[in-house]
């Protein structure tokens, strides 16, 4: 499903306004089926246009219904009916005016289309794919070994080709049977490959990782290994690597675990013993029974979860955990239940199990993994390789005979300073430099681009003016699929129709509807005059706020009220310099659910108490009933405008289906309450 921006939320709710009749006339013109013969399948007929079952269908359940789990009857069926109808009118109108043509409406429909499409095609061709991606692999995790070569980005060729030989010649190695894990030991340049046993990296076992644990490139490669096989050599930027994957497992679900640690305090014989009883005193006390959350807090040297009694949190099976605290935490069969103590490199620990968590369905999942993905660098590869894919399908042409004669006639520093330094534009030809689809770069444009430009992996001057090309090419094949957009995505072509003609309707209603029912006061003043006596005002509570910023003067205020009345509050009050006091009256004549609420519940003279509100303070004073009368006409304004809307709506929709020819077939719609 698009997610729109709040832009078009606002414009879409013009269409629904129209559709439900929010804010509008209730008194569209009601369906009556017409004489001629009913067309198979057609709902409607407006200016000879049809109007499917399947069209109205799809409207229906884009704009007509709150929720899938509602129950739609016929009525509710005829109803949306009479509504879209008079919608397809309002447009066809504000057409046949031209406020399709106003340059004003066109200017936002594409600055619309250009603020939706960019973000529209990142979701679609970026994001979701690599969502997607991850959520899958979340089900399942490898387990791999992996020998490191480092590679600078930006190495020589002849330093990458060494490290490419020296990494090859270990391969062969491990294909012809020496031990993976004691070359890795001896030749991987990855530091924790010579760590300690039971570690991550030792001796280039990486334990088990799911999707989104590792750089794209590595994980692109473990999840598409069969257990035993050695990659062939690959490279990510830390340098070149082989892997083997060793097993490969469902994932488990994550859990939320609890542990009580212990730190080792020495090597020497008395502090073993210390440290071993204090470990059986734990354990004492929970087998029999004491709460695992009160030793936690009592006795683990982990202050930073002690407090929560040992929680740690929801953690994954590939959250890096050392190997022994994991396979141990993960081995509990029931929750609530605990082990230990397991020993790591940090100290000993007792692991509680506290309760796991199912893997939930990709849409819920989605705007998690969306954020996590966000962050890693496989979302810009994955922009630029769709970039890429868009330039190579349309086609680019870049002036590489130029380019070839600058390196030619120009040292490296020269050809960096010439381009950023001199003036194209000056020269008497500035010659198209890149050429995409319709657009093209002139030389001095593209020496303005240059100036700005970075290229972090460029080595030479020529890498450098080839890579800002790339740069500029993506940014234009960008450009070019957002133009295209719309001819190509079914989806996004509905949301700019529907966005054009919910700007259609608002323009329409506005000035066919809205200004003239405000400005003409001749109509509202002879609606007055027909209908003044229904604009009444029922009893109502008439309530003075008092507020100020000085909470104690107001509490004096509110003290001499309720002790000598208001008359010699408001004296007081204006003789106190000091104080900073605000009156404001209202009236209320029912539950509002709003903080004048409380002054329902007081007597005629009687105040509440002062409480904070909107950065001050405020207090409200019954201040008696003001009498049930008829309304002046500036106090019925704007409840007459809203009726004289709706008389004017409904004489010009009674005009428009007469002059649109409309006939409708509500006889069509039973077939979708049989459905």
């Amino acid at each position: 499903m698009l997610k729109s921006p709040s832009a078009f939320r606002f414009m879409l709710l013009a269409v629904l306004v129209a559709l439900t009749g929010l804010g509008c006339s209730s008194s569209s013109a009601p369906v009556v089926e017409a004489p001629a013969s009913q067309p198979d399948g057609v709902v409607a007929l407006i200016d000879g246009e049809t109007v499917t079952l399947n069209t109205f269908k799809d409207n229906f359940e884009r704009n007509g219904r709150v929720s899938e789990s509602d129950s739609v009857s016929l009525a509710d069926y005829e109803d949306f009916l009479s509504r879209f109808v008079d919608f397809r009118l309002k447009v066809l109108e504000a057409h046949r005016m031209g406020l399709n043509e106003d340059p004003a409406l066109q200017a936002e429909v594409l600055q619309y289309r250009m603020q939706l499409a960019r973000p529209y095609i990142m979701e679609r061709r970026v994001f979701e794919p690599l969502v997607r991606e991850m959520y899958e692999r979340r089900k399942t995790m490898v387990e791999a070994s992996h020998i490191l070569f480092t590679v600078q980005p930006n190495a020589s060729p002849e330093d990458t080709l060494d490290a490419w030989n020296r990494l090859s010649a270990v391969r062969d190695s491990v294909l012809a049977g020496a031990s993976f894990g004691r070359l890795a030991a001896q030749y991987s340049q990855d530091p924790s490959a010579k760590g300690q046993p039971g570690n991550p990296g030792y001796q280039g076992q990486l334990g088990y990782f799911g999707g989104g644990r590792m750089v794209e490139a590595f994980e692109d490669v473990a999840f598409n290994s069969s257990v035993g096989d050695v990659s062939p050599i690959f490279r990510t930027r830390f340098g070149y690597h082989i892997l083997q994957v060793t097993d490969r497992q469902p994932m488990p679900l994550e859990r939320e675990l609890a542990h009580i640690m212990v730190r080792q305090q020495g090597a020497s014989p008395a502090e073993q013993a210390a440290t071993e009883a204090r470990l059986d005193s734990i354990r004492a006390r929970l087998e029999n029974g004491e709460a695992f959350t009160e030793v936690a807090r009592s006795f683990s040297e982990d202050q930073s979860s002690a407090a929560r009694g040992g929680n740690i949190g929801r953690l994954a099976f590939d959250a890096g955990l050392p190997f022994t605290f994991r396979d141990a935490a993960f081995g509990i069969e029931n929750e609530g239940d605990w082990t230990g103590p397991v020993r790591t490199n940090f100290g000993y620990h007792f692991i509680r199990y506290n309760t796991s968590f199912e893997l939930a369905s990709f849409e819920e999942e989605y705007e998690s993994m969306k954020t996590r993905i966000s962050q890693m660098p496989r979302t810009q590869a994955a922009q630029d390789a769709f970039a890429a894919r868009v330039v190579r399908e349309v086609g680019a042409w870049v002036d590489s005979s130029r380019v070839d004669g600058w390196i030619e006639s120009m040292s490296q520093d020269s050809l960096v300073r010439w381009m950023s330094l001199t003036d194209f534009s000056s020269w008497d030809d500035d010659p198209e430099f890149i050429v995409f689809a319709d657009t093209s770069l002139t030389l001095s444009g593209y020496a303005t681009y240059f100036r700005r430009a970075l290229v972090p992996t460029a080595r030479t001057a020529e890498e450098r003016i080839y890579g800002v090309a790339d740069q500029w090419l993506a940014e234009r094949a960008v450009d070019y699929e957002v133009d295209q957009l719309e001819q190509r995505d079914e989806e996004f072509a509905t949301t700019m129709q529907d966005f054009r003609d919910g700007l259609l309707l608002f323009r329409f209603m506005e000035q066919q509807i809205w200004e003239k029912a405000a400005s003409d006061t001749l109509a509202l003043q002879a609606h007055y005059a027909e209908h003044g006596a229904a604009f009444q005002f029922p009893d109502r509570t008439r309530v003075v706020s008092y507020s100020s910023p000085q909470e104690a003067g107001l509490n004096r205020l509110v003290a001499t009220i309720r002790a000598s009345g208001i008359d010699s509050a408001l004296e007081e009050a204006a003789a106190d310099s000091s104080l900073v006091l605000r009156a404001d009256t209202t009236f209320i004549a029912k539950p509002s659910g709003s903080l004048f609420d409380a002054v329902l519940d007081l007597n005629q003279g009687e105040i509440t108490d002062a409480s904070a509100y909107n950065q001050g303070w405020i207090a409200l004073y019954n201040d008696g009933i003001d009498p049930a009368r008829q309304m002046t006409f500036e106090e019925a304004r704007s409840e007459m405008v809203n009726e004289v809307q709706a008389d004017i709506e409904e004489q010009l929709m009674t005009s428009l289906r007469d002059q649109y020819r409309v006939s409708v077939y509500p006889e069509t719609l039973k077939d979708l309450v049989q459905d």
